[in-house]
């Protein structure tokens, strides 16, 4: 095995393990959710990470040019030949998954190394965030924190035809393996039966573990943010014509046809410009809907942008329509949230956690007509009511102040200590 460490540095009083196969400071999603994570952990303990190897440049450019925190550690593990092997001729989502759980296994014998050197009070599975592969860290007698744990929603069934037969074949599919495998997977049975703490990225994933697996979980969002726009740094009202953001993977759950039919149903006169920022399998099919609606003239295609140039979009935008049908939380909702842009969306899963009528406008999950036309009353709400979307623009910030990373870190450091007053590996939380 190859592991090298980086930042070998005086210890604080209780040392904790983390595995998480994304950290990256220069990535977004799982990478970010990694990344904010031991952060903020280093900040409380003396922190371990055994993170994967194709994050380890940008670590080490990251370490160079702004330095680390003396109580973090970081470890770097290969994926292997197997499993470069089987992501490279099987591009499958199940291949890679398995190419994931050879890499867990790598990175346990790490961990059991480590162990047996360093003693830890505490280890936790942090990243990825998907309840499908839950590593081995529970094997060791220590407190095991898991999670926030994503990924166990579903489509809701009355949505799979629209996207088509592929549609209902992949989400129904999907649906039913989720069924199945939370239900049936050993290890995710053991791991949240072994886990002192037991955590939910949102209050859906919490009933499902403790109807299924009979624990007591904590909700605890994944993700979070670092900064909060100043207020008066608003727009001071909404833009002629009325600027919509959209952003994300261009796959059936992400469903942004839902957003173009509704955008089509507005009066000709109505002046709106959407930009989409995003790309995926679905991109020729989303762009020839367009076309059909008649509305590809007011519809910018930006694909995908680096993060920074990506943040610079809610400088432009009056409101972020989150249109996904199924998402553990939703990155870009906290990005909006946190630079003063109301967000749309559907009334479900982790954002219908995170948005308040202060914030943004949640359209209920009905039927995809319903939500169509739900859709455009909201954006019509937004850009002609004389002060309602300033009045959620300061809802936004406000809202946006309760997922600062510092206030997620203050959170699991308390859940920390928590488990290791148990001393134990069983569920207590």
């Amino acid at each position: 095995m190859e592991a090298r460490e980086l930042n070998k540095s005086p210890r604080h009083p209780a040392r904790v393990l983390l595995v998480a196969a994304a950290c990256n400071p220069y990535r977004g999603s799982d990478f970010k959710v990694g990344w904010g994570r031991v952060q903020e952990t280093a900040k409380y303990f003396d922190t371990w990470v055994i993170c994967g190897s194709w994050d380890q440049e940008d670590i080490f450019r990251y370490s160079a040019e702004h330095g680390l925190p003396s109580s973090l550690h970081f470890c770097f593990v290969e994926e292997g030949w197997v499993a470069r092997l089987l992501k490279r001729r099987h591009p499958l989502f199940y291949t890679n998954l398995f190419a994931y759980y050879l890499w867990q296994r790598r990175a346990f014998k790490l961990a059991v190394e480590l162990h047996r050197r360093l003693n830890f009070a505490l280890t936790h599975q942090a990243t990825l965030v998907g309840y499908r592969e839950p590593g081995f860290l529970w094997k060791l007698e220590v407190p095991f924190v898991w999670g926030p744990v994503g990924g166990t929603q579903n489509c809701p069934w009355r949505f799979l035809l629209c996207g088509g037969l592929d549609m209902a074949l992949v989400e129904g599919g999907r649906s039913l393996i989720n069924w199945l495998q939370l239900r049936l997977s050993r290890r995710v049975q053991q791991a949240a039966r072994r886990a002192t703490g037991l955590l939910a990225a949102n209050s859906q994933i919490k009933k499902s573990l403790e109807r299924i697996h009979r624990g007591r979980a904590t909700v605890l969002l994944e993700t979070g943010i670092s900064e909060v726009l100043p207020a008066e740094a608003l727009n001071p009202k909404p833009h002629q014509p009325f600027r919509l953001l959209w952003s994300g993977d261009f796959k059936h759950h992400k469903a942004l046809p839902l957003l173009l039919q509704a955008l089509s149903s507005l009066t000709p006169d109505f002046p709106y410009e959407l930009r989409i920022l995003g790309r995926g399998p679905l991109d020729k099919r989303w762009r020839k809907l367009a076309q059909r609606l008649g509305i590809n003239d007011r519809c910018r295609w930006l694909g995908w942008l680096p993060l920074t140039e990506a943040m610079r979009q809610y400088d432009w935008a009056d409101v972020l329509v989150f249109t996904s049908l199924r998402d553990t939380s939703g990155n870009v909702v906290l990005e909006a949230l946190s630079q003063g842009v109301p967000v749309v969306c559907l009334d479900h899963q982790g954002v219908g956690d995170i948005i308040t009528p202060e914030c943004g406008i949640k359209i209920p999950v009905t039927t995809p007509k319903k939500v169509i036309a739900g859709l455009k009353e909201a954006i019509v709400s937004l850009a002609t009511q004389e002060g309602y979307l300033q009045s959620l623009s300061r809802g936004a910030l406000k809202r946006a102040q309760n997922y600062l990373w510092s206030a997620n870190g203050a959170q699991m450091a308390s859940i920390y200590l928590a488990a290791m007053a148990t001393g134990q590996n069983r569920p207590v939380i």
